[in-house]
């Protein structure tokens, strides 16, 4: 039979100092779209089109409930509310896939530079929150994370020969 993945089981990290990625915890929304750009011709001796993905533009729609103390809340609020520009908006992100179980004790995962684009804050009347989007802004690089504090944090490696060598 079939086993469902339940959406708690492909968990997101950001970076939070040097080379430490917290769990992105509070958010009620991390939806991933993958945006293709298409290329779309009809040759004269077809009676079809023909399609090509030749681009993608993934971004993740993101909403969080604010928290005192979080690292990751406090960078994202940071960038908002101080309206940051350029390199001063940019946050890597690792998702950790944990139906994906690696050789070495850890599980794959895949980090990504994405752009903080921040659409809005104190909608609703319970809690404070944010909402925006991370739109990519840099290549996918594959690998392992690992945790020793029972996955609150994580480590990234990347796997051998992807972007040219492991990266920590």
């Amino acid at each position: 039979m079939d086993k469902l993945v339940i959406r708690s089981r492909k968990v997101a990290f950001m970076e939070t100092g040097i080379d430490e990625f917290t769990r992105m915890k509070g958010f009620t929304n991390m939806a991933t779209n993958k945006n293709p750009e298409e290329y779309s011709r009809k040759y004269v001796d077809e009676d079809f089109e023909t399609t090509d993905v030749v681009g993608m533009s993934t971004s993740i729609e993101y909403e969080f409930d604010l928290f005192e103390d979080n690292p990751v809340h406090k960078t994202l609020v940071d960038i908002s509310d101080k309206e940051k520009l350029g390199d001063d908006a940019v946050v890597d992100i690792v998702v950790v896939d944990f139906t994906e179980e690696d050789l070495v004790g850890g599980y794959k995962a895949v980090k990504r530079a994405f752009a903080v684009v921040p659409e809005s804050d104190g909608d609703g009347t319970e809690a404070y929150t944010y909402g925006g989007s991370f739109k990519v802004k840099g290549e996918r690089i594959e690998g392992v994370a690992t945790s020793d504090d029972d996955w609150q944090t994580c480590i990234f490696v990347a796997d051998v020969g992807d972007s040219g060598g492991v990266e920590g």
